[in-house]
């Protein structure tokens, strides 16, 4: 009897924006398989929210797929090869990226880079190598026991990571995007279209209603589409948004923010933060994610009580398929499970819960409306009445002319 010829799925990205990817020694910037395997599972569990819905179940598929320690699970049923990369060289840290001018994109990777100057810092100063862009390939061959369900899996996996997602830290901020450039099924080149909407449509399972428990697509996902006209550069791009985040959600300092007024979005956060009597319990913004400090000390900190960070549920990426093509910015919105049932934050020193309406999410939607607003205000949606009195919080501040990306 003659065995089922293994299949191999081979994937081209491109690297478009800085990328910070390492090893033990984060003084080396490195692109690893484990790191590129890392984030293929996170887009996989991203998929499954439409075909399971149960946390057990997910696990078993994803052991049985990509394999785990436990013996009665096995080997993983396909194997990672990175080849033909062609890496820009590495920037060491302590390098300035960009000269300390794209202020975006410094605020966007604050951790990796310095995001203001400072006593001691300068805006743009990384803190680790980076790599700044280049090319590689993904070979994914898969075991003769992978069912065609598996091959499939991964094979829109893979596309969905060179759509919207990203390798490295601060991925979800839109650093070490990556742009799906080519796709290829036992050495046959497989056609994908270059519009964004077509991309999710072919490879997205059902919207189904409903919180997921996990960061994954359902109904209540949205994706925004965002055009910079003024350059060729991905990372101008990505300097725009990180500009209209930054406008949009902080107090500034002397009433200004990037050397403009500040707009005062969230004045409730900013008076809770300073001990007065704001009428809320914990920040709006929390919906980006936690931890949030306002100071030295638990009692100037906002955070889960259980564990020590809430993942941002908005992830930004730059997709440009070449130096001479348009890149366009996607901000993705995976709304779920803010925090385990039960669970509460630490606001200022005191426990509260969270109630996770509708709601709950608006200063995310609130971002993603402002990007695609040219000029009026939005229709209203749950939560935008918390906005003050007087806000034009949807003004944009800098040329990205936006639409929605239609899902399912």
């Amino acid at each position: 009897m003659t065995l089922n010829k293994p299949i191999t799925i081979e994937a081209t990205y491109r690297i478009v924006t800085p990328m910070f990817c390492s090893g033990a020694d984060q003084t080396s910037a490195e692109l690893r398989v484990p790191s590129f395997k890392g984030a293929l599972r996170f887009w996989w569990r991203s998929l499954m929210w439409g075909r399971v819905r149960d946390h057990r179940e997910l696990q078993k598929k994803e052991a049985a797929l990509f394999g785990a320690s436990d013996q009665r699970v096995g080997q993983s049923q396909v194997q990672f090869r990175i080849s033909n990369a062609s890496l820009e060289p590495q920037v060491s840290k302590g390098a300035i990226l960009e000269g300390g001018r794209l202020l975006g994109l410094h605020y966007l990777g604050y951790g990796v880079m310095e995001a203001f100057d400072g006593k001691s810092t300068k805006a743009g100063r990384l803190t680790r190598a980076m790599i700044p862009g280049g090319q590689f390939t993904v070979s994914c061959r898969f075991s003769r026991l992978a069912d065609p369900d598996q091959i499939d899996e991964v094979r829109r996996a893979l596309i969905l990571l060179g759509t919207v997602g990203g390798l490295g830290s601060k991925s979800r901020k839109g650093l070490g995007s990556l742009t799906l450039t080519s796709l290829a099924l036992n050495g046959s080149e497989q056609e994908e279209s270059q519009s964004i909407g077509e991309r999710l449509a072919k490879v997205l399972y059902e919207l189904c209603d409903g919180v997921p428990d996990w960061a994954a697509w359902s109904s209540r996902s949205r994706v925004v589409e965002a055009l910079y006209k003024a350059t060729r550069r991905a990372v101008d791009v990505l300097d725009a948004l990180g500009r209209e985040e930054v406008h949009f959600r902080s107090w500034g300092r002397n009433g200004t923010v990037l050397g403009q007024p500040s707009e005062q979005n969230f004045r409730g956060d900013h008076d809770l933060s300073k001990g007065l009597n704001a009428g809320i319990e914990y920040p709006f913004r929390v919906a980006f994610g936690l931890p949030h400090n306002y100071g030295k000390g638990q009692q100037n900190e906002v955070a889960p009580e259980s564990g020590d960070r809430r993942a941002s549920p908005l992830f930004l990426h730059v997709h440009h398929l070449a130096n001479d093509s348009v890149p366009l910015g996607i901000a993705t919105f995976l709304p779920s499970r803010f925090l385990p049932e039960g669970d509460r934050i630490r606001a200022f020193g005191r426990s509260v819960s969270t109630d996770v309406s509708e709601s709950f999410w608006f200063p995310v939607n609130a971002l993603l409306d402002r990007l695609e607003a040219n000029g009026t205000q939005p229709h209203p949606r749950a939560g935008y009445e918390q906005f003050p009195d007087g806000s034009e919080w949807w003004q944009k501040k800098t040329m990205l002319t936006a639409k929605e990306v239609p899902l399912g």
